[in-house]
């Protein structure tokens, strides 16, 4: 008797610490992917539209972010004002981050929705089909025709 419930016990045992080392090392990981290889490999794709490395006082402007506030972080916008396709590629200082950044992308989103509504119906559209991943320490945001193809090379890279 006391065989029977001490093995049901080690089983229990080995089967509870089987479960949770899968858990722990199936789950979502930390990248430690070079941001720089990151960017470089997502702007070949990207390449086709012509997008323009953006300074610091840009990404405050029209993002509503502190770069400072990120390890890594580049923007390439369109030069022209009608032309909506964008995309920001950030490495964060810590996971917490991702919330905050995907609500600024979000209201990035929304902003130029408000903005284009009503005549822009192409902008919009673009918008409309606009991609925001975060993943652990890395996160992008897209906006193009192609930006599900971009989102599946950035995360091919991590």
């Amino acid at each position: 008797m006391k065989k029977t419930i001490l093995m049901i016990l080690k089983t229990f045992v080995v089967v509870f610490f089987s479960v949770f080392l899968f858990n722990e090392l199936s789950g979502p990981r930390m990248s430690s992917a070079d941001f720089g290889v990151v960017e470089k490999n997502v702007m070949k794709k990207m390449a086709a539209f012509h997008l323009e490395k953006q300074q610091r006082q840009a990404i405050k402007k029209n993002l509503a972010i502190d770069p400072s506030n990120y390890e890594n972080i580049e923007y390439y916008k369109a030069n022209d004002p009608m032309d909506v396709r964008e995309i920001v590629i950030v490495k964060f200082k810590d996971t917490s981050q991702g919330d905050a950044f995907k609500k600024a992308m979000q209201d990035r989103i929304d902003a130029q929705i408000h903005a284009f509504d009503g005549y822009g119906v192409e902008q919009v559209g673009l918008l409309k089909k606009a991609v925001i991943s975060v993943d652990m320490n890395y996160a992008i945001y897209v906006t193009c025709d192609k930006a599900n193809d971009v989102v599946s090379l950035y995360k091919e890279q991590l």
